[in-house]
């Protein structure tokens, strides 16, 4: 068989069966294995695939994954969500643009301690949603900002892409959580501002109104306060410990699953079985992480023999002559991959695609790095799937069309605002990283 033939028929493979709803790690897996046996032949399969899920599984970068999906399921087995939203509420004086903003900052917080983009969407729109259209929002437009602000979580440390991201390309992943955190506020202010210039108010809603008479019980306002105050602590004390140099990534991890651990059963929020519920949450995210890696390692093994990479390379060679160019074009592919697949998977079949390209332009892992995130992130908001507003439309049992309205609204102005600051001014990713100790 042709080498071109063989790169089609792994192209086949990948597309039909991810559109037949395999798992990517299988589909992944699979390819790679057809590849390497039409390429090379079935008798190296036993040394790489032995030698490449070895290195894998044991690569120390992954070992972190583990124990911030520990803390997050901990402080969400807790019910810290719900003590957010309430202290914002509360912050906000049950007055319209402020509980939006509160929504947002709820997000930007809720992403610090999940991570996950669909599961905090999903929350936020059966937590916020209904407070939200009592102030007068309309229905879609709560559910959207709910999605939006949910979004966030792909972008704020620690955000499982940003980890799986560093583990593929062997960058820091520190320096890329502390490199995100300039991006995802600027991005939280362009969504502040979209809410003020766009928000959608139902005529002749009363502004100002106060809620239920529960949100007044001393008792339940201690509860949300101690709550609050408890994880912004904890995420001061794991980011600081990071920058400061006090700790490394996987110890800042390893402190913050503890102290979750600690805190949580301190304030009598968990008990055996939500401890019991989260480490098993965690084991299964983490497994399904590090199949997903594995079968990516495969097929980048295949990638290295068939020299598709450097092919592409050498047929983007104007492209890589021209940096902006090029992080502009993939910043599309990404925007547009956004679209349909779930990030994860966006970033595992892209990186052995594109990361000789960045690194032939000279373009720093790091800052690539947190743009890509973010604009996969919005991706997330638009149609055709738009996953993370689906599962918002879902959560909140409401239509996922007029949903996608203000979600594309704000996704488009911050993918043009929030990029275009990043090309102008690259400190905005890497000032904090290069200030590391």
């Amino acid at each position: 068989m042709s080498k071109d033939w063989i790169i089609w028929a792994v192209t086949a493979w990948i597309v039909v069966f991810m559109m037949a709803g395999q798992a990517v790690a299988t589909c992944l897996l699979g390819a790679g294995i057809l590849g390497i046996i039409l390429w090379i032949g079935p008798g190296v399969l036993n040394g790489i695939i032995g030698t490449d899920t070895f290195y894998t599984a044991s690569t120390y970068t992954l070992s972190i994954i583990p124990l911030y999906l520990l803390m997050a399921q901990l402080l969400l087995k807790g019910g810290v969500i719900v003590d957010l939203f309430r202290v914002g509420h509360r912050i906000a004086g049950y007055r319209r643009f402020p509980l939006g903003v509160a929504t947002l900052i709820t997000g930007g917080l809720l992403g610090a301690v999940s991570g996950s983009g669909t599961a905090s969407a999903a929350a936020l729109a059966t937590l916020a949603g209904p407070e939200l259209q009592r102030v007068g929002y309309t229905r879609s437009f709560s559910v959207a900002l709910a999605a939006i602000s949910g979004s966030l979580s792909v972008i704020i440390p620690p955000s499982l892409l940003i980890m799986i991201y560093g583990s593929l390309t062997e960058t820091p992943i520190g320096h890329l959580f502390i490199g995100s955190i300039g991006p995802a506020l600027l991005c939280i202010l362009v969504y502040v501002g979209c809410l003020y210039a766009f928000g959608d108010v139902v005529p002749g809603v009363e502004d100002g109104v106060r809620g239920e008479v529960e949100d007044d019980d001393p008792a339940t306002t201690r509860r949300s306060v101690s709550a609050f105050i408890f994880v912004v602590a904890l995420m001061v004390v794991v980011f600081g410990g990071i920058y400061g140099g006090i700790v490394t990534v996987g110890e800042a991890g390893a402190l913050g699953a503890f102290a979750a651990f600690v805190g949580m059963i301190a304030m009598r929020r968990v008990g055996l079985g939500d401890i019991g519920r989260a480490l098993v949450d965690s084991v299964k995210v983490s497994a399904m992480l590090l199949m997903l890696l594995i079968a990516a390692q495969i097929f980048s093994r295949f990638m290295s023999f068939s020299r598709l990479p450097t092919e592409l390379l050498h047929f983007a060679e104007p492209l890589v002559a021209n940096p902006t160019a090029l992080i502009l074009v993939l910043m599309l592919g990404l925007f547009v991959a956004g679209m349909v697949l779930e990030e994860v998977t966006i970033i595992v079949l892209s990186i052995p695609i594109v990361l000789p390209m960045v690194q032939a332009a000279g373009v720093d892992l790091i800052w690539f790095g947190v743009i890509a995130c973010f604009v996969i992130s919005l991706g997330l908001l638009t149609p055709p799937v738009g996953l993370v507003a689906f599962s918002a439309a879902t959560a909140a049992r409401t239509p996922v069309g007029p949903v996608f309205r203000p979600c594309m609204l704000f996704s488009s102005i911050s993918a043009f605002v929030v990029v275009a600051a990043m090309m102008l001014f690259p400190g905005i990713a890497t000032w904090l990283p290069s200030h590391l100790n």
